[in-house]
């Protein structure tokens, strides 16, 4: 019988993803309804949390079911208007006696992002609001961070009909040894748009602190040649990947996320301890040598180790996977 509904529900999943990709293709849904996940993404715990008080394990295809058609119904309540996009942007006159539609322009572009380390500066807070993106993190190579404290590159798109604008989406300001980096999608070169891809190479001279918000993205970040005091990272659906170091330093991460697939590289010889909430996630933890010590997944070496990396993940659904590598690999 469970079986038979699993099976059900993933039917019934792709059926209800093929109709709502036909309605906004051909303008009867808007394509804002995916800005959506934010706002709806808490339903994902609601209802893995019924499942938990009835008792009864209810399959991710049902839930992301469930998730999808609330999407749609909420994008319907809030008004958002379908853009057809066989539409020209110029059509004038009337089809069929309505009023003529003029459908905005979809207008992007690109920029590069570099930013000074002045010699007084030893800490950077990095405050990254993202919305959906593929996303990539990882040091400056040696010879390139003379003097640099973050370098990369971006691509954003948004809908309007004006294709001048103005400004960068990074702020940058400076308190004493700290650097505090602003990088967000709502700023006058985005406008309400959002970035679609985004590369950051960050110095391996300073200690960081990561706070970052994202819709649903696809992300590469690797903190493995980076002092990293602590980071948190709060998505919707996403799948991110997150590689670690063994610097001899102290790491603390928090990581909220709804229906993702999360994969942590951290070297054998690190100390690990994770903290997991989670009602509908699959983990490997078993079979890395991890051990479960009250609600806390510990490495062996936990104690003794030079490095030590302190995470709590609070899941909806998904799959968590560990790689413990050893540093002769790495």
């Amino acid at each position: 019988m469970k079986r038979v509904f699993d099976s059900v529900s993933r039917g019934l999943l792709l059926i209800t993803m093929g109709i709502i990709f036909f309605l906004l293709n051909y303008g009867f849904l808007s394509w804002n309804l995916w800005a959506h996940v934010l706002d709806l993404w808490p339903l994902i715990l609601i209802l893995a949390g019924i499942g938990l008080l009835l008792n009864r394990r209810i399959p991710l295809s049902a839930i992301l079911l469930i998730f999808l058609l609330s999407m749609v119904g909420y994008s319907l309540v809030v008004g958002d208007k379908p853009v057809p996009w066989r539409m020209s942007n110029n059509f004038h006159g009337n089809l069929r006696g309505t009023e003529a539609i003029e459908v905005p322009a979809r207008i992007g572009g690109s920029g590069t992002i570099d930013v000074p380390l002045p010699s007084e500066v030893k800490k950077a807070q990095l405050n990254l609001e993202l919305g959906g993106a593929q996303f990539k993190v990882k040091a400056l190579e040696n010879n390139q961070s003379q003097g640099q404290l973050m370098t990369g590159n971006y691509r954003w798109e948004r809908r309007g009909s004006d294709p001048t604008v103005n400004g960068s989406p990074i702020v940058i300001e400076q308190s004493g040894d700290t650097i505090i980096a602003k990088l967000s999608s709502s700023t006058p070169r985005t406008g309400p748009g959002n970035f679609k891809d985004i590369s950051l190479n960050l110095s391996p001279k300073v200690h960081y602190d990561f706070d970052i918000e994202a819709g649903a993205i696809n992300g590469d970040i690797d903190l493995s040649q980076l002092f990293v005091d602590k980071f948190k990272i709060s998505t919707g659906a996403s799948e991110l990947k997150l590689q670690f170091g063994d610097l001899g330093s102290a790491t603390d991460g928090e990581i909220e996320s709804g229906a993702s697939k999360l994969t942590l590289v951290v070297p054998e010889e690190t100390g690990l301890k994770i903290r997991l909430n989670g009602v509908a996630t699959s983990t490997n933890f078993m079979g890395t040598g991890l051990l479960l010590e009250n609600k806390d997944w510990v490495s062996p070496n936990y104690a003794e180790a030079k490095s030590k990396i302190d995470l709590e993940i609070s899941t909806a659904a998904g799959t968590l996977r560990l790689e413990r590598p050893s540093n002769s690999i790495l």
